[in-house]
C-alpha cells in the first residue's frame, strides 16, 4: 500500500467513523421515539409522523446552510487559516439562529399551517398540536448547536458531536419512557412525553457543545467571539452567500419536495401516513452509514482541494465513489433481510404488514444507487464549489420528474409501495445527469486560494 492510501484510510477511518456514530445516533433518536408512540397506536405515530416532516425540512435547511460554509471551514483548514474559519462560523451561526426562530414561530403559534398538509383527522390533528406547542422550543437551540456539532467535522474533530449526541440519545431514551408512559411519578403524556423528552435531551447536548468550545478548549477553530464577527469583511461575506445560497436553497427545496412526497402518500389515509412514517425511519437508519461516508469524504477532499492539492482531490473522489457504492448495497441487502424484525420491533398491525415489506424491499434495492448520487452531490460538486450544478441536478431530477410522476400516480389511487417506488425515478435521473458532471472535473476548484 503507498504512503497516500496509507493516509486516505486512516483519515476514513478517523474521521467518518466519529460521523457515522453522531449520525446514528441521531436517527436513532427519532426511530425510538416512533417504536416508543408506535405502542399507542397508528394515530399517534402519525401524528409523530407529521412532526418529524416538519423537523426534517428544519434539519435539512439547516444542512444546507452548513453544506455552503462548510465548504469554506474545510478548505480553510486546509489552507491554515484559523482567522478565516472563525469568521465563517461566526456567520453560519447568526444565519441558523434566524432560521431556528421563524421555525420556532411556525411550530409553536401556526401549528395547523403544518398538520393540514397532512391531515385533517381530528385525533391525528389534536396530538399534533400537542406535541409542535413543545417541540418549537428545540428549534433555536438545535441550530446554534448544529453548527458547532457538524462544523467540528470540518476542522478534524468529529468526537466532539458523536459524545455529545451520545449523552443527548441516553437523556432522550430515559426521559421518553418517564414522560411518554409517565414513569416515576410523572404524569403519562404520550406523544406530548417524547416532545418534553426531546427538548430537555437536546438542550443538554448545547450546553455540552457550547461548553467544549468557549470553556474546554481556547484556541478551538470555532470559537469566534465579537473581534471575529467585526472583522467579517464584505468580500467574504458576499463569497460565502454566493456559494451558500445555492446549497441552502438545493436542500431547502429539496426537503420540501420529500414533505410533498408524505402529501402524496396521505391521499390513501392516515394508515399510509403511519406506513410511510415507519418505512422512511427505518430506511434513514440504514442508509445513514453510506451518507456519512459521503459527509466525510466532502471534509478530505475539501481539506485537499484548499491545500491545493487538486490532483490528489480528484484520486480521492474515485476510491470514495468505489467505497460508498459497495456501503449502500451492504446495507440495502441488510434492510431487505431485516424486514420481520423491524416489523416486530415497530409492533407493525396486520393491515400495514404487506405495504411496509415491499416498501422496504423497494428501498433496499435502490440503496446503492441513492448512496451514490449522494456521494456525487456532496462528496464530489460541493466539495469544490460546484453548488450551482449541485442545485440544478437535484432540483431538476426530483421537481421535473418524480414528484410529477408521484403525484399523478397519487391521484389515480395507486397503492402506496408503488408510490415510494416512484420516487426513486428521481435517483435514476441523478445518476444520469450526475456522473458526467463528476467525470468531467470542472468541481475540482480552490475556492478560498485568494480570500
Amino acid at each position: 500500500m503507498t504512503d497516500e492510501n496509507k493516509v486516505f484510510y486512516k483519515t476514513l477511518v478517523v474521521l467518518c467513523i466519529p460521523i457515522i456514530i453522531q449520525n446514528l445516533i441521531s436517527t436513532l433518536v427519532n426511530m425510538i421515539d416512533t417504536v416508543m408512540i408506535g405502542s399507542l397506536g397508528e394515530i399517534s405515530v402519525a401524528a409523530i409522523g407529521i412532526a418529524n416532516q416538519y423537523f426534517f425540512l428544519f434539519n435539512m435547511a439547516l444542512s444546507g446552510i452548513m453544506g455552503g460554509t462548510g465548504i469554506f471551514m474545510a478548505q480553510f483548514y486546509g489552507k491554515g487559516d484559523k482567522d478565516s474559519i472563525k469568521k465563517v462560523t461566526a456567520l453560519s451561526v447568526i444565519a441558523s439562529l434566524i432560521l431556528g426562530m421563524i421555525f420556532f414561530v411556525i411550530a409553536v403559534f401556526f401549528p395547523d399551517f403544518i398538520i393540514h398538509f397532512f391531515s385533517y383527522d381530528s385525533e391525528v390533528v389534536k396530538q399534533a398540536r400537542e406535541y409542535f406547542l413543545v417541540i418549537g422550543f428545540c428549534y433555536p437551540i438545535m441550530a446554534v448547536g448544529y453548527i458547532f456539532s457538524m462544523g467540528s467535522r470540518n476542522v478534524r474533530n468529529p468526537n466532539l458531536g458523536m459524545i455529545c449526541s451520545s449523552i443527548s440519545l441516553v437523556i432522550n431514551i430515559i426521559l421518553n419512557y418517564i414522560f411518554i408512559f409517565g414513569k416515576l411519578g410523572a404524569p403519562a403524556l404520550g406523544v406530548m412525553g417524547a416532545a418534553v423528552a426531546t427538548v430537555l435531551a437536546r438542550t443538554v447536548e448545547f450546553i455540552l457543545l457550547i461548553g467544549y468550545v468557549y470553556f474546554v478548549r481556547d484556541d478551538y477553530e470555532l470559537r469566534f467571539g465579537f473581534k471575529d464577527i467585526r472583522g467579517i469583511t464584505k468580500e467574504l461575506t458576499d463569497t460565502v452567500i454566493k456559494k451558500t445560497a445555492p446549497a441552502f436553497f438545493n436542500d431547502t427545496t429539496w426537503a420540501f419536495g420529500s414533505v410533498l412526497y408524505s402529501v402524496a402518500y396521505s391521499t390513501a389515509g392516515t394508515s399510509a401516513i403511519a406506513a410511510s412514517q415507519i418505512a422512511n425511519t427505518t430506511g434513514n437508519f440504514f442508509i445513514m452509514t453510506a451518507v456519512c461516508i459521503a459527509i466525510g469524504s466532502s471534509i478530505m477532499i475539501g481539506n485537499e482541494l484548499g491545500a491545493n492539492n487538486i490532483d490528489r482531490a480528484i484520486r480521492y473522489s474515485k476510491k470514495f465513489s468505489i467505497i460508498v457504492t459497495i456501503a449502500g448495497a451492504i446495507l440495502g441487502t441488510l434492510l431487505i433481510i431485516s424486514t420481520p424484525v423491524l416489523l416486530k420491533i415497530f409492533s407493525v398491525s396486520a393491515s400495514l404488514t404487506p405495504d411496509i415489506k415491499k416498501i422496504f424491499i423497494i428501498m433496499g434495492v435502490m440503496m446503492a444507487l441513492r448512496t451514490f448520487n449522494t456521494f456525487i452531490v456532496i462528496g464530489v460538486l460541493r466539495s469544490g464549489g460546484d453548488t450551482k450544478y449541485a442545485l440544478f441536478l437535484e432540483m431538476g431530477c426530483m421537481w421535473l420528474v418524480s414528484l410529477p410522476i408521484t403525484f399523478v400516480a397519487a391521484y389515480e389511487g395507486i397503492p402506496i409501495y408503488l408510490l415510494v417506488a416512484f420516487t426513486y425515478t428521481e435517483e435514476i435521473a441523478k445518476f444520469i445527469f450526475g456522473v458526467p458532471r463528476a467525470v468531467s472535473k470542472k468541481w475540482a476548484n480552490n475556492i478560498v486560494k485568494d480570500i
